[in-house]
């Protein structure tokens, strides 16, 4: 947050109601991710509940624990 205000002040010195909308939207953007993540907290719960013959929920986790560890290895590679 701390560079998003850096940049608005340094613009609402010339620009005040570019900087007033800019940090509007981001307000509103960092606050929208939050009320989805409460609002469907609930259907992602009942969709990771599946039973115990539905292998769906455990090949989801898998592919993201595996897509994680490719983008740590890419990270670690280009650096």
């Amino acid at each position: 947050m701390a560079p998003m205000l850096a940049i608005t002040f340094k613009i609402a010195a010339t620009q005040t109601t570019y900087a007033i909308a800019l940090l509007l939207a981001y307000g509103v953007g960092h606050c929208a991710v939050i009320i989805l993540s409460g609002t469907f907290t609930e259907v992602l719960q009942n969709y990771l509940n599946w039973n115990e013959k539905s292998r769906g929920a455990l090949l989801l986790k898998k592919a993201c624990a595996l897509l994680v560890m490719i983008g740590g290895l890419y990270l670690i590679y280009k650096t």
